[in-house]
């Protein structure tokens, strides 16, 4: 398949808004982030605190920071869906690409930082089918050869994701879930909430009795929110730096963009007061550092460290069993570790899961739906030459 327009190509075709027939219609437009004017910052900041509580990582504050400091920000264009009135509906930042996976294809694709656990589009949950038709349609009408949108790390069960999948329904417009697997996480209302792994809560209470006893007493820290959250932030990137992401250039303080966007978020989520940082310390000293945000209805994990020199006493999942304790006395805040179910044993502290979704949408015309339809069965039919091949490999 050809390649991506050129860049001026890119700006004729998209950088202006594109009305919907009827007038009391939305109206839907890409914009770079670079190009937002105070009154776009305005809307897209009232859409976060209207919006935002299951999704943190789609409110503005957060996604600012993202397209300032990731490397590939500046090629992200927000599609953004407005009332007539110029509020904001609905915004999705998005980016073109000339493969799916492996395969050449023409696609539009969410974009996302690589600090980011939810892919899911900012959008008042009143409005998502209206969102999702008015932005549909406009790829649709837009398109130069794309051929699907390919959405990632949505929450299978939001209102937002449903009436994406329902959209498709309704139009008769081809989808596919690529991928989907489950992250532990606490559920508000689920018959399940008030259980946990008491095998593993043993093990770490007899965990924190060695410590104890081979290193003193130990306590738990929850960062004081009036004061400034500078030194949190420089032990933790020290902290992690002296390990093995440090040693395999991995750790966030490896690069300058990684480190600024962690800075950046921690330092704007503290201001606001949606972020909670914690520190696990024996005899003084923090061997385990643990993030995460709070919102009216949500919580999210975001980021741990620990001193690997008390790795024989587990001090990430000591810390990330307070943490669960603390989340279980909210009970009207749900909560998303943003971590995979075999990442370790401190799963089991959770008893609910979130499941997560990846998949593509068809867009375009007759010729590019019919191009979408043959992808998808080329990749289904390559996925079964491999299980028989793997089957016939036992």
């Amino acid at each position: 398949m050809s390649h991506l327009p050129p860049a001026s190509a890119f700006e004729v075709n998209r950088s202006h808004a594109w009305p919907m027939a009827d007038t009391d219609q939305p109206t839907v437009r890409m914009v770079r982030h670079a190009d937002l004017t105070a009154d776009d910052r305005a809307r897209w900041a009232a859409l976060s605190a209207h919006a935002g509580a299951a999704n943190v990582f789609a409110q503005d504050w957060f996604m600012d920071a993202a397209l300032r400091h990731a490397a590939d920000g500046r090629d992200a264009m927000l599609a953004v869906v407005s009332h007539h009135s110029g509020t904001w509906l609905g915004v999705m930042p998005l980016v073109t690409a000339s493969r799916f996976g492996r395969w050449p294809a023409r696609i539009w694709r969410g974009w996302s930082t690589t600090s980011q656990f939810l892919g899911m589009p900012l959008v008042a949950a009143q409005s998502a089918d209206l969102f999702w038709a008015s932005l549909l349609a406009f790829l649709d009408r837009q398109a130069s050869g794309e051929i699907l949108l390919h959405f990632g790390a949505f929450d299978a069960d939001d209102p937002i994701s449903i009436a994406l999948l329902d959209r498709c329904r309704h139009e008769g417009r081809a989808f596919h879930i690529i991928h989907r697997f489950n992250r532990p996480a606490y559920r508000v209302g689920d018959d399940a909430a008030d259980r946990s792994d008491a095998k593993v809560r043993s093990r770490l209470r007899s965990l924190l009795r060695r410590i104890e006893r081979d290193h003193g007493s130990v306590a738990i820290t929850i960062f004081d929110p009036t004061q400034p959250c500078t030194p949190w932030i420089d032990a933790f990137l020290e902290m992690e730096a002296s390990g093995w992401k440090g040693r395999n250039g991995s750790a966030l303080g490896s690069a300058p963009e990684t480190e600024a966007l962690f800075r950046t978020i921690i330092e704007r989520g503290h201001e606001n007061g949606s972020a909670r940082l914690a520190s696990l310390s024996v005899n003084g000293r923090v061997i385990a550092m643990s993030s995460w945000f709070e919102s009216p209805s949500w919580g999210h994990g975001f980021k741990m460290t620990f001193d690997e020199e008390y790795r024989a006493y587990a001090p990430g999942q000591l810390l990330m069993r307070e943490i669960s304790d603390r989340i279980g006395r909210r009970a009207d805040m749900s909560f998303d570790t943003c971590v995979p179910r075999d990442a370790s044993n401190s799963h089991r502290l959770w008893p609910n899961n979130r499941r997560i979704i990846d998949g593509a949408v068809a867009i375009g015309s007759a010729r590019q739906r019919f191009h979408f339809d043959m992808l998808m069965k080329a990749r289904a039919g390559m996925a079964a030459v491999k299980a028989c091949i793997a089957k016939a490999q036992k």
